[in-house]
């Protein structure tokens, strides 16, 4: 039986598809470079040698000599995050191809706009970037056949009575091989996860709703700039539906201004409800704190349940 890990990666609000702003500043790598090469490992790039290849921070000791199961996690307070399993890993190195390196190169480089990157990339044009991450590529070590990466459709607070998460940093942490099945047994529910390589994805339309993160997943980005622009028209500014928060009043600073607000999906992607496409109206506006407590709630809250919820403990 493979040996079975546990590894938290950073965290990624879409999905751990593409990097985004806001992270600049923070005590960790990301805080340093505003980006992390875990940024991409659930983008489904498939790299020359037909696997997908992730960046784990930490890995086993022995990797190379061995095959393993990973738990992804993603941490959280007070309980981490279940957001992935990765089966059969093995260590190995590939390269991706171009247009997929100079997309990568181009997301990063869209990052300066903001002055959301570090010293390593921000004085770097497209072409510059490229081959940087060109260099890069063999910190890519965790090689997957794309069958055997599983995204959950919604991340899962980590069953303490299974599993205990015994250090919040960045470290590879030992699992059973029956934690590891009882989380499996427990998480990997049919009719809310999928391998992504059965995937189905239009370009608008959100397709099989269930096989990617709530907030990232097959949801166009696009619905929710014209989502957020909305709300800008009606209210002036963006804020928190539930608790109000508005970023420029709360900070002081007015760079903060329609900053940090995420648009959260009213209707779960993964609910029987949900028509099978986003609309602009399906969309609230959330700020990071009230949009994790409504996803580790469960059952999930409406955004007026919390609002209701926070104005009780006023």
């Amino acid at each position: 039986m493979n040996e079975s890990r546990y590894i938290r990666m950073a965290g990624n609000d879409q999905g751990w598809t593409r990097p985004h702003s806001g992270r600049k500043g923070g005590d960790d790598y990301l805080g340093q470079q505003g980006i992390g090469h875990e940024d991409w490992n659930f983008s489904r790039d498939v790299w020359k040698d037909g696997r997908y290849h992730l960046y784990l921070k930490a890995t086993p000791a022995g990797f190379d000599q061995s095959s393993f199961n990973f738990v992804l996690g993603a941490h959280a307070s007070p309980v981490p995050m279940i957001v992935g399993f990765v089966e059969d890993a093995t260590y190995g190195v590939s390269m991706l191809p171009e247009k997929v390196l100079l997309r990568r190169a181009q997301e990063v480089f869209a990052l300066k706009a903001d002055e959301s990157l570090g010293p390593a990339y921000n004085r770097l044009r497209v072409e510059a970037i490229v081959e940087r991450l060109r260099e890069e590529a063999n910190d890519y070590r965790v090689s997957v056949a794309p069958k055997n990466l599983h995204i959950l459709a919604q991340p899962v607070p980590m069953p303490r009575e299974i599993y205990t998460v015994t250090h919040p940093g960045y470290r590879c942490l030992s699992m059973t091989g029956e934690a590891y099945l009882a989380l499996k047994e427990r998480v990997l529910i049919k009719d809310t996860m999928s391998a992504v390589d059965q995937q189905d994805e239009a370009s608008f339309p959100e397709g099989h709703l269930v096989e990617r993160l709530h907030k990232a997943r097959e949801r166009n980005r696009h619905v929710v700039e014209k989502a957020k622009m909305a709300f800008i028209q009606n209210h002036g500014r963006l804020y928190c539906e539930a608790c109000n928060l508005d970023p420029e009043q709360y900070f002081g600073l007015q760079e903060m201004r329609n900053r940090i607000i995420e648009a959260h999906h009213n209707v779960p992607l993964s609910d029987d409800k949900h028509e099978g496409t986003t609309k602009v109206s399906d969309l609230r506006m959330l700020c990071p704190t009230c949009h994790r407590a409504i996803h580790s709630i469960r059952p999930w809250l409406s955004v007026e349940e919390l609002r209701k919820l926070l104005a009780s403990k006023a």
